[in-house]
């Protein structure tokens, strides 16, 4: 298998076997088609552990692409992403001698030229860049961040082996093929070309910052005469990350940031459709004023048209209690419809049936994750990258606001913005614009959303909107089980809104069924009384 791989490329194949020995994996250096032997050898029970320390010492790729694979959780157990969720992008600073020749020549003058006052022991480091404190000649301060010197052309280097190395172990392993490694590291190596481009990062945050300050949510300024592919310079915020403040605030405090946080992350989503992509800690600052900023746009979710279409199917799915139309997804995102498609729709109406009938605040979204990701283990299928980056960004906001707030609960707290939104597609001029655009949507509508049309055509010949309301609650259930799920109704106004505005005549017809489902609900309240 080795014999067609240029002599250099298979040198550092072989350092790459004799490191897998070091830590013990040599049953797993098989497995990929490092070494010769049998495939179906056995890899080490602490193999998870082994892995971290391995990549730890492959260097900085290595541990950005664990840091991947521990999102993961369609792919991997929960063993293995336990022990990658341990890897952190910490390098050790550069000297400064090493960084000022770089720096010099990405700022295209002498340091002293651009600034007052520049810091040469580092604020962080990390594997791309390290980060400097600085002061303007107007007395700004600033940040400076610098990409470390041969970065770019270590990381290409350590691309191409990954590939090489992937489709070693594709060859060497059938099952490894449902990984889908190509595209994993495809989506790997766009995410690694973006935060290589720090310019790329001043753009992202310029442009969302003008979305998240109409929240209330800062960004740092960039200052565009300083900003390259190789270095930024941005505003220094004066405050603290959430990470080091977190034990000195009053919960009524930490219930406040937990509320502006989920509110800006759920508004990207939903309203945006770029949204950042890695909301930990330790990017979100708590502001002198009490406001909170959000920094490093390294990282950046897209949800295209397609997706949004996609996510929305999802929705009306499970909201409509339909695990066959959920399967049929599931396997058109995984590209794989040889497994047993009966088999994962009983799965999916277990799954499904533990959370009808169930209020917001009665669902944890770790725990669907969890369900789902063990069924997408068991039957071979992955998420495309760009999805399961949603998935990671909703919980890691979930994580978030939870260690605030234990109370909190990020699912409920998308009702208000979604019935918010509601309101908006429904004001009479939007209605006036939808009508316009009507005959023009209804043939996308035929072609891409089948199983809506045909809802649609039931209530035409029948005249009614088909929601049950049940007087038959006991009384003291009313208050909380009510006819119409607000799982569904959520649903339905999430989904309307991303629909709104590739295919308003679909979103009116959702916001049209939430509302029937809220007017039903009210009703079995009034009766209650």
């Amino acid at each position: 298998m080795i014999d067609d791989i240029p002599l250099g490329e298979r040198a550092r194949l072989a350092e790459l076997a004799r490191i897998f020995a070091r830590h013990g994996l040599v049953g797993l250096a098989v497995r990929i088609g490092l070494e010769p032997g049998r495939v179906g050898a056995p890899v080490a029970p602490d193999a998870p552990t082994r892995v971290v320390a391995l990549l730890r010492d492959l260097g900085p790729v290595a541990v950005k692409l664990g840091q991947l694979l521990a999102t993961r959780g369609d792919l991997l157990g929960p063993e293995w992403v336990a022990a990658l969720s341990t890897l952190q992008d910490q390098a050790a600073p550069l000297p400064f001698d090493q960084i000022e020749p770089e720096l010099v020549v990405a700022l295209g003058s002498p340091i002293d030229d651009v600034f007052a006052r520049f810091d040469r022991e580092p604020l962080a480091a990390a594997s791309i860049a390290q980060v400097h404190a600085a002061t303007l000649p107007d007395g700004t301060e600033v940040v400076v961040k610098i990409r470390r010197p041969g970065i770019a052309a270590r990381i290409d280097a350590d691309l191409r082996l990954l590939r090489r190395l992937a489709r070693l172990a594709e060859r060497s392993s059938p099952e490894l093929g449902r990984l889908k490694i190509d595209d994993l590291l495809r989506f790997f190596a766009e995410s690694l070309s973006q935060e290589l481009d720090l310019s790329a990062e001043a753009a992202a945050c310029e442009d969302m910052g003008s979305f998240l300050g109409a929240l209330g949510v800062r960004t740092p300024r960039f200052f565009w005469s300083h900003v390259g592919r190789r270095v930024n310079v941005q505003e220094r915020l004066q405050g603290g990350s959430v990470r080091s403040l977190v034990n000195e605030m009053e919960q009524d405090q930490a219930s406040a940031v937990a509320r502006q946080y989920a509110d800006a992350v759920l508004r990207m989503i939903i309203f945006n459709g770029r949204f950042h992509a890695d909301p930990h800690p330790g990017n979100v600052f708590v502001l002198k004023d009490d406001l909170i900023a959000f920094i490093d746009f390294g990282a950046i979710g897209t949800l295209t048209p397609a997706r949004r279409s996609e996510l929305v199917a999802l929705v009306l799915a499970i909201a409509g209690d339909d695990p066959r139309a959920v399967a049929r997804l599931l396997l058109r995102w995984s590209g794989d419809y040889s497994v047993d498609a009966g088999a994962l729709e009983r799965e999916l109406e277990a799954l499904i049936g533990q959370f009808r009938g169930a209020v917001l605040e009665q669902i944890d979204l770790s725990d669907i994750f969890s369900r789902v990701f063990a069924l997408l283990r068991q039957y071979r299928l992955a998420l495309p990258p760009d999805l399961a980056l949603l998935l990671r960004t909703l919980l890691t906001a979930e994580g978030f606001v939870r260690s605030l707030d234990p109370q909190f609960d990020i699912a409920a707290r998308a009702m208000p913005i979604a019935r918010e939104l509601a309101r908006e597609r429904l004001s009479p001029a939007e209605l006036g614009r939808s009508g316009r655009r009507l005959a023009a949507g209804l043939g996308r509508l035929a072609a891409a959303s089948p199983e809506l049309l045909d809802l649609v055509e039931k209530i035409a010949r029948s005249g009614a909107i088909p929601v049950q309301v049940s007087m038959d609650l006991p009384s003291s259930a009313s208050s909380r089980r009510r006819p119409v799920s607000d799982v569904l109704v959520a649903g339905l106004l999430v989904s309307g809104a991303i629909m709104s505005e590739r295919s308003p005549q679909v979103a009116t017809a959702m916001f049209a069924f939430a509302g029937a489902g809220l007017a039903a609900n009210w009703l079995v309240r009034a009766r209650s009384r």
